[in-house]
């Protein structure tokens, strides 16, 4: 596999479908921004919470860092399942058809 789908839903509920190469450094916050999507105004640290979004589906995902759990527990619309800072979440073949609803904070 050289390219993962990721589906966005962004805050108006409209449905975007981007395909992201494997061969990237980036993490998911990166390949979403580029795609259009206004986020990561602290540049991917989990500072801001610009890039909270709700995962909703059964992908396996990499464990949150202290400094994300931090920033979520801050956030009045958390969810302790599905919320994420994508700014954390690197580009790996296990995100394909990973579905993401953006989050306004």
């Amino acid at each position: 596999m050289s390219s993962i789908k990721v589906n966005i839903i962004d805050i108006n509920d409209d449905k975007h479908i981007i395909t992201v190469p494997l061969n990237t450094e980036l993490s998911l916050m990166d390949v979403v921004k580029n795609a259009g999507f206004s986020m990561g105004n602290c540049g991917g640290m989990a500072l801001c919470a610009s890039c909270h979004c709700y995962v909703s589906n059964n992908i396996i995902l990499n464990q949150k860092t202290d400094a994300e759990e931090d920033m979520l527990d801050q956030l009045h619309n958390s969810n302790i399942e599905k919320s994420r800072l994508i700014c954390q979440i690197p580009i790996s073949e296990e995100l394909n058809g990973i579905i993401l609803k953006i989050v306004k904070n």
